[in-house]
């Protein structure tokens, strides 16, 4: 007989949540008392043999396997929470917000609870936001809450701006509105992180423990914790009972409308709006006597017995259905397809893919690598590495610098022990845990600009090959018609520069691994080298020196590709940044950021679990504000952000993303 406390052998989701099914079914009706099943227990059990082994599965895959009683918790056996828990929490915490609704005159104000999906989107109920005109009078205060010593922390306020995105229904009683980049007192909306929605349904399972952060009462953010359950209500006495809504046990009160449920994962689960009143077998509200309530008795006296919230796999598939017939729906589509963490690909999907044929790129075999002694050979020493100061001792563009939000490891050159790795004229740092740069630099003398041969690609033998992404990840997908490039992050022409026998070699050492990413081919070929055109373009014309920063946004939800092939599936990005810097004719400094998004050319790889069919508009490149690259990406780009045009104008509009098609388009 199975039990569901036994550890499985299976590591796909799918048979996990099968087996798991039939362990519960044969254990639900034992002798609670000889399993070790509390009351409790027993229930959640019994309500989880009902699922579908597809919604177990998609519970599963959100499960970390460092989580060693992840499963037991989810089947009721046991109770025990690393104190991570609470850590993981509190990060999440700091999306919510009091929404706040000035009344008329002499009124007070409403309170609610709002949460970020995105840092430019919010979300709420109807009920709260019901229209424009009601979000355009009405605030979100974040961080409004008690400190250790329970003293009140000053919120940060920040207006709404539904001209820019607002999007409600009724029926499912939640809203979409844009809100302000800027705090009143110029807090930046970054701060406060983001609840991702995911769309695939099965994130909450009936008889699983859920939690539920708030404000009731419209007073400081409170969180009730896992002393709540997901459940079914009686069909009888609820005949009608709308799938998109999920029922669960959890205190609430006035001004907790629009909070967020989680998961055991802290995964975003629904968005609470109501509770609901026990019934008669005629459908009459009960009292807390179980006698017919009325009007007189009061609301207090109604026999409470769940709250209802919006499932988020719901207001996707609504926004999602209503998208191509509303423009304001297409809208928050087009804002929430720029949010990658929106994005989820079951495991179980690449598990039990069949095996086919990889197709690789002609230019394979690799070349070997060079010898160690090439980055050392003193004739070259004075080429090697990108220069801070190459464009003066008054306009000095330091190497990026990992934060504390960084996330990975960075590789050791076993050559010289730093975290480095110089090459002609540019510079790099590898992330160990991706096998990808973390960040490049290269210094371009548009005076100076030569021509070199394009050799094949090799590694680099200062680092071990499992830190770095080589041959095998490159190719034609099958059955997708796209191919994965090897995409120069320094791009190749850049540092080919100075006498010919430096320029081949700048040439040469593009080409290493160490500098390169998964990159589809029309967007390595179109939209990815014509920002470098543009770029490039201003050192030629102007006869300027340029140094200029490139890397990939490496996001732990990065979807993958390649299913069921040797070696796979890897992790493909969404998106990169580059930053350039060069002088002005009046020896002024220009600092320019981008976020370039690959997004609309990989969607055909994830068309099954990611809807991405809207477009804010045909550009793929946006300028945006090196504060936002940081936030992306963990790196300190020092400085660099306090010249840069677009942090001190545009970021206090909400139009903080400027597209690019051509350079006319740039704000230098």
């Amino acid at each position: 007989m199975a039990h569901i406390d036994e550890t499985p052998e299976s590591t796909n989701p799918l048979e996990l949540a099968t087996a798991a099914k039939e362990a519960i079914k044969q254990q639900k009706n034992l002798d609670k008392t000889k399993e070790g099943l509390t009351a409790d227990a027993a229930a959640a059990a019994k309500m989880l043999s009902n699922e579908s082994p597809e919604r177990i599965a998609v519970r599963f895959d959100r499960i970390n396997r460092k989580d060693p009683n992840a499963i037991e918790r989810l089947l009721g056996k046991r109770d025990i929470v690393s104190t991570n828990f609470f850590e993981r929490g509190l990060e999440v915490a700091k999306a919510v917000c009091r929404i706040k609704t000035l009344g008329m005159p002499a009124t007070p104000p409403d309170y609610a609870t709002g949460f970020l999906v995105t840092s430019s989107l919010l979300v709420t109920n109807n009920h709260v936001l019901p229209d424009p005109e009601t979000a355009s009078r009405s605030l979100a205060e974040f961080g409004y809450e008690l400190d250790r010593n329970f003293v009140e922390r000053r919120g940060r306020i920040f207006p709404f701006a539904p001209i820019e995105a607002f999007y409600t229904s009724a029926e499912l009683d939640f809203t979409v509105v844009a809100i302000s980049p800027m705090a009143h007192d110029g807090t930046p909306i970054t701060d406060f992180g983001v609840l991702p929605l995911i769309p695939m349904s099965g994130k909450g399972l009936a008889g699983e423990h859920v939690s539920i952060i708030q404000h009731p009462g419209g007073g400081t953010k409170q969180v009730v914790v896992r002393e709540n359950r997901i459940i079914v209500l009686d069909e009888k006495k609820f005949p009608n009972i709308n799938p998109a809504f999920i029922h669960y046990t959890a205190d609430t009160e006035l001004g907790s409308s629009g909070s967020p449920i989680f998961n055991d994962q802290w995964d975003l689960v629904a968005v609470h709006h109501l509770a609901v009143v026990d019934l008669d077998r005629y459908g009459n509200p009960l009292n807390r006597n179980d006698k017919i309530w009325t009007e007189a008795d009061g609301e207090d006296a109604k026999k409470w017995i769940a709250n209802e919230g919006i499932r988020i796999s719901a207001i996707w598939a609504h926004l999602q259905r209503a998208a191509p017939f509303n423009a304001d729906a297409a809208r928050i589509m087009a804002m929430l397809a720029h949010e990658p963490r929106v994005t989820y690909q079951p495991h179980s999907a690449r598990i039990d893919a069949t095996p086919q044929k990889w197709e690789t790129l002609p230019n394979v075999p690799e070349a070997p690598a060079f010898e160690s002694t090439r980055f050392s050979d003193p004739a070259f020493a004075e080429f090697m590495g990108y220069k801070p100061d190459f464009l003066g001792q008054d306009l000095v563009v330091p190497l990026p610098k990992p934060k504390r939000e960084f996330r990975g490891t960075l590789a050791i050159n076993e050559d010289t022990g730093a975290k480095v790795f110089n090459y002609t004229h540019f510079s790099l740092a590898m992330n160990v845990e991706r096998r990808l740069a973390a960040w490049t630099a290269v210094n371009i003398n548009g005076k100076e600009l030569k021509s070199a041969a394009s050799p094949s690609w090799r590694r680099d033998s200062r680092l071990p090959a499992n830190q770095q992404t080589l041959a095998e990840v490159y190719g034609i997908v099958p059955g997708k018609g796209i191919q994965i490039d090897r995409g120069h992050l320094v791009r190749r022409l850049d540092p080919v520069w100075g006498p010919q026998s430096v320029a081949d070699r700048a040439g040469s050492d593009t080409f290493h691994y160490t500098n390169s990413a998964p990159q589809e081919h029309v967007y390595n070929s179109e939209v990815w080298g014509n920002l470098e055109d543009f770029v490039l373009a201003r050192a030629e014309e102007r006869d300027h020196k340029v140094s200029v920063m490139t890397g990939p946004i490496l996001r732990p939800d990065d979807d993958f590709y390649g299913e069921g092939l040797m070696g796979g599936p890897w992790q493909i990005l969404w998106s990169f940044w580059k930053i350039a810097v060069f002088k002005r004719p009046d020896d002024s400094a220009s600092v320019t950021g981008f976020v370039i998004e690959q997004s609309r050319n990989i969607a055909p790889l994830f068309e099954s679990t990611r809807y991405n069919p809207y477009t804010v508009d045909e550009a793929r490149v946006f300028q945006r504000p090196i504060s936002l690259i940081e936030d992306l990406t963990g790196l300190d780009f020092g400085d660099l952000k306090t010249m840069d045009r677009m942090g001190s104008v545009e970021t206090t509009a909400m139009a903080s993303a400027r597209p690019i098609r051509g350079p006319e388009d740039i704000a230098f």
